[in-house]
């Protein structure tokens, strides 16, 4: 008899043991859903944050190269929550306007849809006053950098930032205040409403070529408590600038090609290309064409190559005798060229220095129709007609101050262009020419 409880208790101790795995089940779907809803928020957000990103940098490279509008530029921030830019954000020197550089993503101006984070906010954004669209005062090339550094939460340092955006996320008792951010209509338009700080960060403020700048989310105090959790992607200069060279290296080339067709029934071209502006020539501001000259930077004026008529007025300004050039039947303005704006501000102010071209010798201003005979040779591509080259961001030894050294741009076999011969190479920490050729 006393035996009998025994069945009893086996029973209350199965029953415990289901009791208690049905409690951990529990806790662990609860935290597995959560888990999953942590996850898709995070995706949301970073979809959105990606979406504004590859927006911003079309927008930057789809600006047409025409008259003052360049490649590179990028909107102002939106400061009034009305979804389009507003400018202008600070005088050409950076040295106003430091507030209006940082807004909200300007979404209808980048032709978006209300982009939105997890938490129902809308992005926010930042500029660097060196490639705003508005009021310049430097050149937008390859030797543009950057200005905003931005701090990863793992203490990772970003600089030569172009812009970025940020997704505010839920509002924070921001440190040393009293209350939540203030996200009613009366604050929607001040960034300390959305933006969070640290004690050595604010990232409702920046400041132009300095280490005051923003720091990316998540980061707590000591105790755990979330001080930062704005979300951030940059757009640095390894993002955008390749992108540029590449479309000033297509839109030079096409000008070219344009030219060598260019045939009016009165002025033909015949397939070929002008003389180039000499090294010497436009280094000392002289940018027309240079006789005989197979490589060069792009001519305001191709008076060497050809000209007569009136078309050709410039190159013969007042009681100057017309200017006949090598062949007076080929083009000596880039005017009869619809398609080509090399003479714009986008091109003359901004990249002239670092494009150069190479002709061939078969190609060059003459008579008759041109084939190779002798012709360049670009990478392993032979009886190329004609050679865009870009001189990238200068390297370690070189000085684009000193213009007339071919060397100060170009590396390797373009660095002697007369050869005919040129290279294609990987970018490397001593080569990073762009060339495109036909």
């Amino acid at each position: 008899m006393q035996g009998s409880p025994r069945p009893q208790s086996g029973v209350a101790l199965l029953l415990f043991l289901f009791l208690l795995f049905g409690i951990g089940t529990a806790t662990a779907l609860s935290a597995l859903n959560s888990s999953r809803a942590r996850l898709e928020q995070e995706r949301q957000t970073h979809l959105a944050l990606q979406q504004a990103k590859e927006a911003l940098i079309a927008y930057a490279v789809s600006v047409y190269p025409a008259g003052n509008n360049r490649p590179g530029d990028l909107p102002c921030p939106d400061i009034d929550n009305d979804g389009k830019k507003d400018s202008p954000c600070g005088n050409a020197s950076g040295t106003t306007g430091q507030a209006l550089r940082l807004g909200r993503l300007p979404w209808k101006t980048l032709g978006l849809a209300d982009l939105r984070d997890a938490s129902g906010e809308r992005l926010w954004y930042a500029v660097s006053n060196n490639f705003k669209e508005n009021n310049r005062h430097l050149s937008l090339n390859s030797d543009t950098t950057g200005t905003i550094q931005v701090v990863e939460a793992n203490g990772v340092v970003i600089s030569n930032v172009i812009a970025v955006v940020i997704a505010p996320g839920p509002p924070l008792q921001r440190l040393n205040a009293s209350a939540y951010q203030d996200r009613s209509p009366g604050g929607e338009n001040n960034p300390a409403n959305y933006l969070d700080e640290t004690a050595s960060e604010d990232n409702t403020n920046f400041v132009d070529g300095t280490t005051n700048g923003f720091i990316n989310g998540t980061v707590r105090d000591a105790q755990g408590r979330i001080l930062v959790n704005d979300g951030m992607l940059v757009i640095t200069y390894n993002d955008l600038m390749p992108l540029l060279e590449k479309q000033v290296a297509a839109t030079v080339m096409n000008c070219l090609s344009a030219y060598a067709a260019y045939n009016d029934g009165t002025e033909n071209n015949l397939g070929r290309y002008p003389w180039a502006a000499s090294m010497a020539s436009s280094a000392a501001g002289n940018y027309n064409d240079t006789a005989n000259t197979l490589f060069g930077r792009i001519p305001n004026l191709m008076c060497n190559t050809g000209g007569e008529g009136a078309a050709e007025a410039a190159c013969s300004p007042g009681a100057a005798p017309p200017i006949t050039g090598t062949n007076p039947g080929m083009l000596s303005n880039w005017g009869a060229i619809p398609s080509c704006t090399v003479n714009d501000a986008w091109f003359r102010d901004n990249w002239r220095e670092q494009v150069f071209y190479a002709i061939a010798d078969a190609y060059k201003p003459g008579v008759g129709v041109p084939a190779c005979g002798s012709c360049l040779k670009v990478g392993s591509a032979n009886n190329r007609q004609v050679a865009v080259l870009v001189g990238r961001q200068a390297l370690v030894g070189q000085d684009h101050a000193d213009k007339a050294v071919i060397g100060n741009y170009l590396e390797g076999e373009n660095a002697t262009p007369y050869d005919s011969t040129f290279e294609i190479n990987a970018t490397s920490l001593n080569f990073n020419d762009l060339l495109v050729f036909r």
